[in-house]
């Protein structure tokens, strides 16, 4: 009888840790047209904002952008199997001359980028539009109202 006790109990502890949920992956996500990911390969290369979109309340409305916005771009590469970026800001009279930022390293959590800005780090939802576009998405506060911010990059 003892036996028969300590077989079904032996029986049943491993039948609990066998049954454990699995943790989550740590593994980065994003989002693509509902759960195809891409990696990190994906954004190595020369990035350009095309267009960009306020939402407040139901209201979405294109900004238009200036000659210089239309060359600045962002750089991300690939040293090592971690991805850094740096942005391209154009100025002067023809847009000719540029201003960089530090490089700095991107980290993917969920949804969201993190990536630094001269030592400042940012956090903003992604969301890849296809092959050669996504969308980076942020809230902010114009003229004292919360404004959604959808700007969208392309490959070049």
């Amino acid at each position: 009888m003892k036996r028969t006790i300590l077989f079904f109990a032996i029986v049943s502890f491993f039948y609990q840790c066998c049954s454990q949920k699995k943790e989550p992956s740590s593994q980065p996500v994003l989002e693509k047209t509902n759960s195809e990911l891409p990696n990190q390969k994906y954004f190595v290369g020369k990035w350009v904002n095309t267009e960009t979109y306020y939402i407040i309340g139901n209201k979405k409305k294109l900004q238009p952008q200036s000659n210089c916005q239309q060359k600045s771009y962002w750089e991300f590469n690939e040293e090592n199997e971690i991805l850094t970026q740096s942005k391209f800001t154009a100025k002067g009279k023809n847009c000719s001359e540029f201003i960089s930022t530090n490089s700095g390293t991107v980290i993917f959590t969920d949804n969201n980028m993190q990536y630094f800005v001269d030592d400042v780090l940012y956090s903003v939802k992604i969301k890849v539009i296809s092959d050669h576009k996504f969308m980076l998405i942020t809230n902010d506060f114009i003229g004292g109202k919360e404004v959604k911010i959808e700007k969208i990059y392309e490959k070049k």
